[in-house]
């Protein structure tokens, strides 16, 4: 990591990653609209969405990075941010997500229950396994009722960890709570681990690379030149595990025991790693962009960007709900697009008031015991993709 003093992210570059993050927000909603489950007759296009997911990935590695470089604070600091962010869309987001599965199953059980029938076991310990975030540990798959994306919120809180852990922690202490961490989250957590981090990287190379010094010239080259050389090392690499995940199993791995499955974190490595670099050069390119920090159009842009949580995790849901109510709509292109702009609709309506939420539980996180507020960073808190 790095020693150097980091700089602020210039606006426009601030405004690139609010941008970025709603825009993968859109997609990723958008592909999963061409599911089978909402669409009839379009092809289903949700490996498209995955550029979008590795760049959420990425972007949250790189703003975790980027706030506690700016303003280190101390553990508490970063957990009373961090639970006061997430809590105050996954709260919310998990209440719409029962009422809306049970009014779908109610509404349209032939079409609810195929689906996402086995998704409505154990209701209590479903809701809890994904309201501390350990419905995906190990082998577990604890989808909370039809809200399939909210998987990636059990990996992101982990990284958390990880990353706090790494940074407030050392000695025997680290090591010990790395490891505590690491067994409580489980192998597929962990296969993904490296692609959060390297999101925690970008942020330490685009800083150095902000140095006037550097001609813009080389940056290009550099970054082509890591990109080509990422995506010709990282299918070597897999192929490379793959071999050396066979040789295990033949000789130290019982028979009856299912063998870890790579081929699902490889692709959001193949795709990561071009991407990182595109992310890289497109953030370097803005640092050179002169944008007023009042004007009017960012703190719309910022407020927008507000909705990227709320979209990511209620979207599907809300897909299910309509779906049930209404099957035979499902053809018409006109209401797959109503479907599309009622979730980006509520999601941006729901900005400000999350906004809020957050603020509310981050003060009375923050009274026990009393500490003085810290100074925002403009444009940190909006940068944020968690």
């Amino acid at each position: 990591m790095m020693t150097a003093p980091a700089k602020r992210f210039s606006t426009a570059t601030s405004v690139l990653l609010d941008v970025l993050r709603l825009a993968c927000a859109i997609m990723i909603a958008s592909v999963h609209l061409t599911q089978p489950y909402f669409s009839i007759g379009w092809p289903n296009l949700t490996d498209y969405g995955k550029p979008a997911l590795v760049m959420l990935f990425l972007l949250s590695g790189l703003v975790i990075r980027y706030v506690t470089v700016m303003r280190r604070g101390t553990a508490k600091d970063f957990w009373v941010d961090r639970i006061s962010r997430i809590y105050s869309v996954v709260v919310p987001a998990l209440g719409f997500t029962i009422v809306a599965s049970y009014l779908a199953m109610r509404i349209n059980p032939a079409y609810y229950l195929p689906h996402w029938g086995a998704n409505t076991s154990h209701p209590l310990l479903r809701t809890a396994a994904n309201l501390v975030f350990m419905a995906q540990s190990w082998n577990l798959t604890m989808a909370p009722f039809s809200n399939e994306p909210f998987w990636t919120l059990s990996y992101e809180v982990f990284y958390y960890a990880f990353y706090a852990a790494g940074l407030y922690l050392a000695g025997t202490r680290r090591i010990f709570w790395l490891v505590i961490i690491a067994l409580m989250a489980g192998q597929h957590i962990l296969l993904l681990l490296p692609l959060w981090l390297i999101g925690c990287l970008a942020h330490d190379i685009y800083q150095r690379a902000r140095d006037p010094q550097i001609s813009f010239r080389k940056l290009n080259l550099f970054f082509l030149t890591a990109g080509v050389a990422g995506a010709v090392l990282v299918p070597a690499t897999f192929q490379f595990t793959i071999y050396l995940k066979g040789f295990v199993t033949r000789f130290f791995w019982a028979h009856h025991h299912a063998p870890i499955n790579l081929h699902w974190a490889y692709v959001y490595y193949e795709e990561g790693i071009p991407v990182v670099f595109l992310l890289l050069w497109a953030m370097v390119l803005f640092d050179r962009l002169k944008v007023a920090e009042k004007a009017a159009w960012v703190k719309w842009v910022r407020l927008l960007s507000e909705a990227t949580f709320p979209l990511y995790l209620l979207h599907f849901p809300l897909f299910v709900l309509l779906a049930a109510a209404f099957p035979a709509q499902c053809e018409h292109v006109w209401f797959r697009f109503g479907m599309l702009a009622i979730a980006i609709t509520i999601a941006a309506l729901l900005a400000r008031p999350t906004v809020e939420f957050k603020n509310y539980l981050r003060d009375l996180l923050r009274k026990y015991p009393a500490r003085p507020r810290l100074v925002p960073v403009p444009g940190l808190e909006t940068a944020d993709p968690a």
